[in-house]
């Protein structure tokens, strides 16, 4: 059985990331299941080229279709697959009409407008869509409408394998004594606005702490893009030795540093998943869309982590944030406790997993009758 994944791809990497996860467990369920990607040339950002290379998958590039290319194009790209896994790039839909044969298989996000009232012609020809959130986050209303097609699995997690936290330290050549914050930069996925705010509210946060109770600490930055651009923003001339700078990381190496952190950055839901369930506090900075403004809100509302709403991000305020979650080790606890509680449970990548699997099987038995 093939698969074929299609990410959205013009925004961050976490699209990338949970595809690869759920790849990972259809290859656990199945180690003969052939996993291809399809990135659309037309939105593409190159950072989701070099994380899906990093998965360990060559892409297959969708170019612009026109009349002219459209049924050549399609068969190239999708001709070959069993089952198609779009992850809110579910405009792409309509080439099924070229590759009748394959099974569709739909993730969305939270709506950022209207496009979940839009789309939903679109969905009810799919073979099922998956809500890969934790119950805290609710099904939107106009999902009622293709209601007996939606499974809801919970959030994509795949954390066996990985390191505890002090054996994530000691891979990452942490000191004793030496708290460290996260930050996935990822090329400011929410704009550059957005992210200049969010990296001088941590940076200098960081370094307000450095000057003042926590002279240890270190901040680490990784899946970044430009390393001089991120220095223009803060006024550097160059990075002082406290900050350690990281490209993009496999997935397996992110997780590892998300295990090894005193404190993450949560900004997309895919990071603030992970972090939650391995136990990691967090500080969440969301970024202005839906998706992860609703969860990051329902997350603060439970007591799980403090919240900064994008206009709110202050260095102060952060720095308020990080030095409770470094001091106070009953909220820390409490808190961790809590956002563990809340994102793990259900099915997960494992029942959708099976479910691609079923559906898959029952189209190549139908094909074959």
């Amino acid at each position: 059985m093939k698969v074929i994944m299609i990410p959205c791809v013009e925004g961050g990497i976490g699209h990338v990331s949970r595809t690869a996860t759920l790849a990972r467990a259809l290859k656990r369920a199945d180690p003969s299941v052939e996993i291809e990607y399809v990135l659309d040339t037309c939105r593409l950002r190159p950072q989701n080229v070099d994380m899906t290379m990093r998965m360990g998958y060559r892409p297959r590039l969708l170019p612009p279709i026109s009349r002219a290319n459209r049924a050549a194009v399609t068969q190239a790209c999708l001709g070959d697959a069993d089952v198609i896994v779009d992850d809110t790039a579910r405009y792409l839909f309509p080439l099924r009409a070229g590759v009748p044969h394959a099974a569709w298989v739909s993730i969305p996000i939270p709506p950022v407008g209207d496009e979940l009232f839009g789309d939903w012609p679109l969905m009810k020809g799919m073979d099922a869509i998956i809500w890969a959130y934790a119950p805290l986050v609710a099904l939107p209303e106009e999902l009622s409408l293709v209601e007996d097609l939606i499974v809801k699995t919970g959030p994509f997690l795949d954390l066996a394998s990985v390191p505890g936290r002090d054996e994530a330290r000691a891979g990452l050549g942490a000191e004793p004594g030496s708290p460290m914050i996260l930050y996935a930069v990822r090329n400011f996925p929410f704009t550059r606005d957005f992210g200049t705010r969010v990296l001088r509210g941590v940076f200098g946060a960081a370094a307000a702490l450095r000057g003042s109770t926590h002279p240890g600490l270190r901040l680490h930055l990784i899946a970044v893009h430009d390393a001089a651009e991120l220095r223009g923003i803060l006024g550097l001339e160059s990075f002082p030795d406290w900050v350690r700078i990281e490209g993009v990381v496999p997935q397996a190496e992110a997780l590892r540093h998300i295990s090894a952190a005193d404190i993450v950055i949560g900004e997309g839901t895919s990071t603030m998943h992970e972090a939650a369930a391995l136990g990691t506090p967090m500080v969440l900075l969301p970024g202005p869309i839906s998706e992860t403004l609703l969860l990051a809100e329902a997350l603060g509302r439970n007591g799980a982590a403090p919240v900064f709403l994008p206009d709110a991000i202050t260095p102060e305020g952060v720095t308020g944030a990080f030095r409770t979650l470094l001091d106070d080790n009953s909220a820390k606890q409490a808190m961790t406790a809590r956002a563990r509680s809340l994102v793990t449970g259900g099915g997960g990548v494992d029942a959708a997993a099976r479910l691609v699997l079923e559906i898959g099987a029952r189209r190549r038995t139908a094909a074959a009758a």
